[in-house]
């Protein structure tokens, strides 16, 4: 024990969160969610799969819903979204990772089954998965771009963040559904595409701010 652990009659009680416990619950309705949508799920079957007992499922989450988004939501917490010096390097990371999680069955399976749930029920699992993974996934473009601002690449004017995420994952998330392929080939020529606009836009801009009278008409 060291100096900074207190005694042990002076921890406050309590059972600590099992991260092992979660993880295997996790895992478990990810993979069921990907066999059989979220009609099909139920917190027994998870309970069973993971080895727990129902009541340490429903402790966690109480409806299946937000279990399902969470078993995908989970996966994508674990890209790396740390800088890489540039807007493309930072991009393409994360678009590798997230393609590399969408190729695996149980990923990519669950996330189609909780897009054909959205559909069917736009005000119950719809609004969970925008609440919760559609933010995730926007997160990691706009921390790549905040940190290109920051750089000086681009202008905060010149991107609009949303779109730019939506274009990002809308393709990603398209590619990987439809034919099960987002490779390093169409995340490179996603990258170079995006890249192209956005450093045309500030070349523009740096153009016209030298030599106004070029840019005009006439």
């Amino acid at each position: 024990m060291t100096a900074a652990d207190p005694p042990a009659a002076n921890r406050r009680p309590g059972r600590p969160r099992d991260a092992a416990t979660e993880q295997a619950i996790t895992r478990a309705a990810r993979e069921l969610l990907a066999e059989q949508g979220v009609g099909g799920l139920t917190m027994e079957q998870v309970a069973a799969r993971a080895g727990v007992a129902k009541t340490t499922v429903y402790r966690r989450w109480p409806s299946k819903v937000e279990l399902a988004v969470h078993a995908v939501a989970a996966t994508f917490d674990t890209i790396d979204a740390g800088d890489r010096g540039s807007l493309a390097a930072d991009m393409r990371a994360g678009i590798d990772e997230a393609a590399r999680l969408l190729r695996e069955p149980s990923t990519g399976g669950a996330y189609a089954a909780l897009l054909a749930e959205s559909a069917r029920d736009p005000e119950g699992v719809g609004r969970a998965v925008r609440g919760s993974l559609s933010t995730r996934l926007h997160a990691l473009v706009s921390q790549a771009v905040e940190r290109a601002i920051g750089r000086g690449e681009i202008r905060p004017d010149m991107v609009d963040v949303d779109l730019l995420a939506d274009v990002v994952v809308g393709a990603v998330l398209h590619r990987a559904l439809a034919t099960g392929e987002p490779d390093a080939a169409f995340v490179d020529a996603l990258i170079d595409l995006l890249s192209d606009v956005a450093y045309a836009r500030l070349l523009l801009a740096k153009r016209q701010a030298t030599n106004p009278l070029r840019t005009q008409p006439g």
